[in-house]
């Protein structure tokens, strides 16, 4: 319980109080448990679809689900992806582009980037919400779970950017459970499909080859990966799952 209370202190702005003393020992084995603060998030998003929708419209039903989630979220990987697309869009220098992102102000290209996903993610959940499919709660269940677990294929395969800082020791002893993440992974698959069949299937590994592109391609322009684009690929992997799902449902 503890590695979870942990985990979920560290993903999560859900009121709690902070735990003491953490070892590196104890933060790394944390992340086995990012799947489960995915399923705190997604049991509460799936009983906020369950009590809003019979009362309100899809689309307000969508814009209170991302609410929700932004909240309990604190907006951090939000804040990711706005930082990461500041940077990488700023068509500087990679030296110039981790400044950049270092920098706790937000740039118009971080602000323009958080609308348009923000724009996309709200389309595609009120999209869901206005079908008659059983699978679209689900789908809203499964997002946030998926989405701890594929961004970790960053944090175990590709180097971290800086030489210092928080996300240094995060992947430098991520590497000693790679074949524990492997296995994580397949379980999550076949839950996947077993409950969500081709739908999640195809969300799932959309989501898992878009961020395997996308940290290899920026890990190889900056050097590695920093916690910013952790953020980001949190972010863009729910974006994904939703996106390569939608099409399998829509009639």
């Amino acid at each position: 319980m503890r590695k979870l209370w942990i985990a979920l202190t560290f993903l999560t702005r859900i009121p709690l109080p902070q735990p003491e003393q953490v070892t590196s020992e104890e933060f790394t084995q944390s992340q086995h448990y990012y799947p489960l603060v995915g399923l705190i998030l997604g049991g509460a998003l799936w009983l906020a679809l369950t009590l809003l929708l019979p009362h309100y419209p899809p689309l307000v039903t969508a814009a209170l689900l991302l609410t929700l989630e932004l909240i309990l979220t604190g907006g951090i990987h939000l804040d990711g992806l706005m930082d990461s697309m500041d940077g990488l869009l700023s068509a500087r220098t990679p030296e110039r582009m981790l400044e950049i992102m270092k920098d706790s102000h937000v740039g118009a290209f971080g602000a323009v980037s958080a609308m348009v996903y923000l724009l996309l993610k709200f389309s595609l959940l009120a999209g869901l919400l206005t079908l008659s499919s059983p699978l679209v709660p689900y789908l809203v269940l499964f997002m946030p779970i998926l989405s701890r677990w594929i961004f970790l294929i960053g944090v175990h395969y590709f180097p971290y950017a800086r030489a210092q800082g928080f996300g240094q020791g995060f992947h430098e002893t991520s590497r000693q459970t790679r074949w524990l993440f492997l296995g994580e992974g397949l379980l999550l698959l076949f839950l996947t499909y077993w409950v969500l069949h081709w739908p999640g299937m195809t969300g799932f590994i959309l989501a898992i080859l878009f961020i395997l592109l996308f940290t290899r391609k920026v890990s190889r322009l900056l050097g590695g990966l920093t916690g910013d684009l952790y953020g980001a690929s949190i972010e863009l992997s729910e974006l994904l799952f939703l996106l390569g799902a939608f099409p399998l449902l829509y009639p």
